[in-house]
């Protein structure tokens, strides 16, 4: 062991700080500066993204109008805020009866943010226009699409609400009625429930009754007819 003691200390004393500078200085100093500006580079890119996203958040913020939330989306292209202001901008189109642009606006979310949490979102949103303009077909295709999804259960059970709506106009109060007890079933705390509630009762309402099977009629009391079949109003703990 004091033979490798020796051997390194013969070892450093040979090392010449001056002559290995001399011969790798050149080297070294070159890759410290490349490092160093990479590092530099990379802090720069994150505190401009930085400070563009509070800049961008804050003129979402301060948007008033289908205006100044288009300005968002052009001065923040491609950025998630663009797809909240985008989303907002839809609303707003919608709510004023402007729903070739709503539509437009909520079909851009979809094919330019698919896998931003508004994307579903823009899809329901896209289906309730089809079914304010009339579109019937075109909605209950859309509402499908989104049930079909398996995306989250708020936007799903939205898309049930809606099919059911279409078909009811559509004359299928059978399948709508069942869709509205499947909403019901999700309890009173559901947005949903008091709507569903009173269109399965307006349904159950104005439905023929139904024709008594065979064993019924032979029975020795007979089924009660016109009885308002409603579901339980109690919720799951």
């Amino acid at each position: 062991m004091a033979q490798d003691i020796h051997n390194d200390l013969r070892i450093t004393d040979q090392f010449d700080l001056e002559v290995f500078w001399a011969d790798h200085g050149k080297q070294i100093s070159i890759a410290a500066v490349a490092i160093i500006a990479a590092v530099a580079v990379l802090l720069y890119h994150q505190y401009q993204s930085t400070a563009q996203a509070e800049q961008a958040a804050s003129m979402l913020a301060n948007a008033r109008d289908t205006g100044s939330l288009e300005q968002v989306i052009r001065d923040y292209p491609n950025s998630s805020t663009a797809a909240e202001a985008m989303s907002r901008l839809a609303d707003v189109y919608y709510q004023t009866g402007k729903y070739p642009e709503a539509a437009n606006t909520y079909e851009r979310i979809a094919r330019e943010f698919p896998s931003h949490v508004l994307a579903q979102s823009a899809k329901l949103g896209l289906a309730i226009v089809l079914e304010a303009q009339g579109n019937v077909e075109g909605a209950k295709t859309q509402y499908l699409q989104i049930i079909n999804s398996g995306q989250s259960s708020y936007v799903v059970n939205a898309a049930k609400m809606g099919l059911a709506r279409c078909l009811q106009v559509g004359g299928q109060s059978k399948e709508a009625r069942q869709l509205y007890e499947e909403i019901i079933g999700l309890g009173q705390n559901s947005p949903w429930f008091t709507q569903a509630y009173l269109q399965y009762v307006v349904l159950t309402r104005d439905m023929p009754p139904e024709k008594p099977s065979d064993s019924a009629t032979q029975s020795a009391t007979p089924p009660a007819t016109n009885v308002l079949q409603l579901p339980s109003l109690t919720t799951a703990p």
